[in-house]
C-alpha cells in the first residue's frame, strides 16, 4: 500500500527544515457522507473505538456512517513510514495480556516486535535539578526500584488487590476505590516517602516512572489511575515495564486499524468532516451537523471522541447537569511523546528524570540503538525544536548528535486535545459511570471511558464493544 503524508505530526532535520505532516498508511481514501440518507448509526470518531464498533455492526447488517475530523484513520495512534522505519507517533505497546487487542491481533495474524531499550541493562539517571548524571546497571538497580514500587503501591497490604481485586471491573471494591480516588499519586508518595529502603537516585527513577506514566505533575494526577495500572500488570513491577513499554504491533497499529477497516461491511467512512453538533430533539432521528453545516440523518449515535474534546460537541438538547459536568471536567492533558533519529548508534540503553524535567523518560527502540523514543511532560519540551531536544537528552546521553526528530503534539490538536488517558483525583468515582451511559438514541465510546485498559488501544477495543452491545438492544 501506497503512503500518503497526513496533515498530523511533522519532521524536524538537523539543518533546521520542519516539515508539517508525516507519510503513512492511515491516510486512506474517504467515501462521501450523504444528506439523503438515512444511516442506522452515525460513528462519530475514526479511532480504534470507532472502528471496532463500524466493523460489529456493519456486520450485523447495520448501515453506518463513521465519521471522522482528520484525514485519516487510527484516532491517538498512527504509524508513520520513514527511512524504511515505522514510528509509532501515538499509542503504541500492547501485550497478549489485554484481552481485546490479542484477539485482534490473533485475528489477522499480526506479530509483535520488542523495543529492546526498554530492557535495557544500561541506563542513565539525570539528579540534581539536571546537574548531575549517573549512569550505570539497569539489573543492579531493579530490585530495590521494584521494592520501592511495591511500597508505593501497597496501600492494603495485599499490593492493592482489595482495592482492585478485579481489574476490568473498576468499582468492583468500590468503598476502597471512593477512598483512593481522593487521593493524588503525589499524596500517596509523601505517605511513604520516608519509609522507601533505597538510595535517592531509586527513589528519582520512582518518580521519573510515575510522572512519565501520567505525563505530568503527579500532584495532578488520580492515585487510583496509577493502582488501575498496577492491577492490570499483576501487581508486579516486571509484569507492568512488559505490557507498558516492550512489545509492540510489527505491522504497525495502523496495520491493525487497516485490517478492522477493510473487514467493515455496509459502513462509509467520511474523513476531514468535524462535527458541529448532535441534535436528539426527535428521538426517531439523530440529527448530526458536521462544520460545514452539512446535515446527517440516523436513527443512532455513537460518540467516539477523547473526553477532552467531547465539551466542544453541542449537544441538543443539553444533558442533564451531572453529565453535563462529567463530560466538562478535563482529564489530565499529558504531555509529550517524540522520537529521534540518532548520527550514530548508542546500543540499548534507557534514561529517566524525574519531574519537571523536560524528558522523563527515554530509550532506544531498534536493534543497535539508532533510533529514540522519548516522553517529557506537561508540554515542558518543545519537541518540534531539534536543538532543544538534542540539548535535553544529552544531559541523558553526553554528546548525543540528532539527525532528525520527528511526532505529534496530541496536547494542542484540537480534535485530541490529550495525551492517554489519566484522570484527576476524584474524576473516576464521580465521572466514569455518568461518561459511559447512553442518553436516549446516543452511546459513547472511547479509551477515555474503558473499564479495564483506560489509555490503552485495548480499552479503546473495548469499549466499542460495549457501545455496540448497548445500541443493538436500542434499535431492536
Amino acid at each position: 500500500m501506497s503512503l500518503t503524508k497526513t496533515n498530523d505530526g511533522f519532521f524536524c532535520l538537523a539543518n533546521g527544515s520542519n516539515e508539517t505532516g508525516l507519510p503513512t498508511k492511515a491516510a486512506v481514501q474517504s467515501g462521501q457522507a450523504k444528506n439523503d440518507e438515512i444511516y442506522d448509526v452515525i460513528i462519530i470518531g475514526a479511532g480504534f473505538a470507532g472502528l471496532i464498533a463500524a466493523r460489529e455492526l456493519g456486520l450485523r447488517g447495520r448501515k453506518v456512517l463513521l465519521v471522522e475530523a482528520r484525514d485519516r484513520i487510527g484516532g491517538r495512534t498512527f504509524t508513520a513510514e520513514i527511512d524504511n522505519h515505522k514510528f509509532e507517533i501515538g499509542g503504541t505497546w500492547i501485550h497478549w495480556s489485554q484481552p481485546h487487542v490479542w484477539t485482534e491481533v490473533t485475528r489477522y495474524g499480526l506479530e509483535l516486535i520488542e523495543s529492546k531499550g526498554a530492557t535495557a541493562d544500561r541506563m542513565s539517571i539525570l539528579l540534581g535539578n539536571g546537574k548531575q548524571l549517573q549512569q550505570g546497571s539497569m539489573s543492579e538497580c531493579f530490585t530495590a526500584l521494584d521494592k520501592a514500587m511495591m511500597k508505593y503501591s501497597d496501600v492494603d497490604g495485599s499490593q492493592g488487590r482489595t482495592v482492585v481485586p478485579l481489574p476490568h471491573s473498576p468499582f468492583a471494591a468500590n468503598e476502597a476505590v471512593e477512598k483512593y480516588d481522593k487521593m493524588s499519586m503525589q499524596d500517596r508518595y509523601d505517605l511513604v516517602a520516608s519509609s522507601l529502603e533505597c538510595d535517592e537516585h531509586v527513589k528519582q527513577i520512582l518518580l521519573s516512572f510515575l510522572s512519565m506514566n501520567m505525563q505530568g505533575d503527579i500532584s495532578q494526577g488520580g492515585f487510583i489511575d496509577h493502582l488501575r495500572w498496577w492491577a492490570l500488570g499483576d501487581y508486579d513491577t516486571s509484569r507492568l515495564f512488559d505490557k507498558l513499554d516492550r512489545y509492540k504491533i510489527k505491522q504497525g497499529t495502523t496495520g491493525l486499524a487497516q485490517a478492522i477497516l477493510n473487514d467493515c461491511r455496509n459502513v462509509t467512512l467520511a474523513l476531514s468532516t468535524p462535527i458541529q453538533s448532535v441534535d436528539r430533539t426527535n428521538p426517531e432521528q439523530v440529527l448530526v451537523r458536521t462544520k460545514t453545516n452539512q446535515i446527517l440523518k440516523s436513527r443512532a449515535v455513537i460518540v467516539a471522541v477523547p473526553l477532552n474534546v467531547m465539551q466542544h460537541i453541542e449537544f441538543i438538547p443539553e444533558f442533564e447537569q451531572k453529565k453535563k459536568q462529567a463530560i466538562d471536567a478535563d482529564q489530565c492533558v499529558g504531555g509529550t511523546k517524540f522520537w529521534v533519529q540518532l548520527d550514530k548508534p548508542v546500543g540499548q540503553w534507557l534514561g529517566f528524570a524525574p519531574y519537571p524535567s523536560p524528558i522523563t523518560m527515554a530509550f532506544t527502540d531498534d536493534a543497535d540503538g539508532s533510533i529514540i523514543v522519548g516522553f517529557g511532560p506537561d508540554g515542558i519540551l518543545d519537541i518540534q525544536n531539534i536543538d532543544f531536544v538534542e540539548q535535553e537528552l544529552s544531559k541523558l546521553l553526553p554528546n548525543v548528535k540528532v539527525k532528525y526528530v520527528l511526532g505529534h503534539n496530541w496536547r494542542t490538536d484540537p480534535y485530541v486535545m490529550s495525551a492517554w488517558s489519566w484522570y484527576k483525583p476524584g474524576q473516576m468515582t464521580s465521572n466514569l459511570v455518568e461518561l459511559q451511559k447512553s442518553v436516549g438514541p446516543i452511546f459513547f465510546a472511547g479509551s477515555d471511558l474503558a473499564d479495564g485498559w483506560r489509555g490503552f488501544i485495548d480499552g479503546a477495543l473495548e469499549s466499542g464493544l460495549v457501545a455496540v452491545r448497548n445500541l443493538q438492544k436500542y434499535l431492536n
